[in-house]
């Protein structure tokens, strides 16, 4: 699994991953947090890929702990995160703040047990925000999965090109994890509440689950 996002990091850049004042925008678009909120905390960037919300998080003022499986991202993320690891969210260790981990639990074998070890390295009074896939939208991924494992590599950019148009990356992304797990909102609530996070709020609604929940 470590080596299974390397290709897509290495070699399919993106608009949506470039290092830019979009970035800000985008993170607090779907925490719904305010810019105060992040200056001077300690953050987890729990799957960082190649440190588009690490970026933004610094740019606002927060230590970041960066940490992902692709060794291929953490060689990008290093560029400006020179600490940032190779370690997958069952590893995670420290206390924090604030942890992200944005569209990455729903790719790992076990979901929920990522969730608990995310949730276990929150100091009281920090906040947890999570991407998963909205399964309400899943089924026209779920249509090009069937095919994609059968394609050549050129096949598999070409449908990701089709497909992605600008955004190759992110339809690859979608495409190739072996896992990809998806939710509903209640599901998504009852894994808060398991931990009585409380302020519990659903920040976007489109085909992604993003929530917040704070630790008392």
């Amino acid at each position: 699994m470590r080596a299974e996002f390397d290709y897509q990091w290495k070699n399919l850049p993106s608009p949506l991953i470039e290092l830019n004042g979009d970035r800000v925008k985008e993170l607090l678009g779907f925490t719904g947090l305010n810019r105060d909120f992040f200056k001077g905390k300690k953050v987890l960037d729990a799957g960082c890929g190649s440190g588009r919300y690490t970026y933004a998080m610094q740019e606002l003022g927060s230590e970041v702990d960066s940490i992902d499986v692709s060794e291929e991202a953490i060689k990008k993320c290093q560029l400006i995160n020179p600490k940032a690891k190779v370690l997958s969210v069952f590893e995670a260790e420290g206390e924090y703040d604030f942890i992200l981990s944005w569209g990455v639990l729903h790719h790992t074998p076990n979901p929920k047990k990522g969730f608990d070890r995310l949730v276990s390295l929150l100091k009281p009074g920090g906040i947890i925000h999570i991407m998963v896939y909205r399964r309400s939208h899943q089924d026209k991924y779920e249509e090009y999965r069937k095919i994609f494992p059968t394609l050549s590599e050129k096949q598999k950019i070409a449908m990701c090109k089709k497909l992605g148009k600008k955004n190759v990356h992110g339809w690859y992304d979608a495409l190739n994890p072996e896992y990809n797990f998806s939710y509903t909102d209640g599901e998504m609530l009852r894994w808060f509440e398991d931990h009585k996070l409380t302020e519990i709020k659903f920040t976007t609604p489109n085909s992604n689950i993003n929530v917040n929940g704070l630790l008392v």
